[in-house]
């Protein structure tokens, strides 16, 4: 009797013992298949990921922006800049500017389309010159950050939505942010510009993507 008890126990035994490798095993083979699973996951993840970047292969840093040389301004031009500025500031809109420019023209004796041309002049001046004796102009600059983002985002549509800049005139570097529509995704591109030679030289120093920076 004492000998079957024994018997029953030691298969008993060797059940428990074959059963827990069993689940080791099991356990073991679905750790692997999950890691595998992991791992195929993440190199997907990473080629959709590059496969998705809309950064160019290769950065172009470098742009030689429309650069205008400043007027130069006289006494008369200055003259000019306060009567025609005092007239202006009396109006709530700014949209008759030509208009009020010949109105006065007229009053003064003056050729409408030369105090018109040289009014253009002595505003840019106004508000450039504190930097030197060239500046780039807002229609240069547009066309700039729109090159910049031509050479340097990839993408079957690209838009450029909304935008806005700061200069600092110490450093003479301009820090741009756009927000920027490419292939039915937006994004968040801002970049900062190192002007070199009198302004005909622009340098991007730093690039980032949605926050993210870029090697140059």
């Amino acid at each position: 009797m004492s000998f079957i008890v024994n018997k029953l126990l030691l298969i008993g035994l060797l059940g428990l013992v074959l059963g827990a490798c069993s689940a080791a095993t099991d356990t073991e083979e679905s750790s692997e298949n999950i890691t595998e699973e992991t791992v195929v996951e993440t190199v997907e993840a990473i080629e959709e990921s590059e496969e998705r970047s809309i950064v160019a292969d290769e950065i172009t840093t470098t742009f030689y922006p429309e650069v205008t040389r400043l007027r130069h301004l006289t006494e008369e031009d200055l003259e000019w800049y306060d009567i025609i500025m005092t007239r202006l500031n009396a109006i709530d809109d700014f949209s008759g500017d030509r208009e009020t420019v010949y109105e006065i023209a007229e009053e003064y004796g003056e050729d409408p389309e030369e105090l018109w041309f040289n009014w253009l002049e002595i505003v840019d001046a106004k508000r450039y010159g504190d930097n030197g004796n060239y500046a780039i102009l807002s229609e240069a600059y547009h066309k700039l950050t729109t090159e910049i983002i031509e050479k340097n985002i990839v993408g079957a549509n690209i838009e450029i939505i909304s935008g806005g800049s700061r200069f600092d005139d110490v450093k003479l570097t301009t820090y741009e942010h756009q927000e920027v529509y490419v292939d039915g995704e937006t994004h968040n591109i801002s970049y900062i510009i190192e002007h070199r030679d009198d302004f005909k030289i622009a340098e991007i120093i730093e690039f980032k993507v949605n926050e993210e920076k870029v090697d140059l």
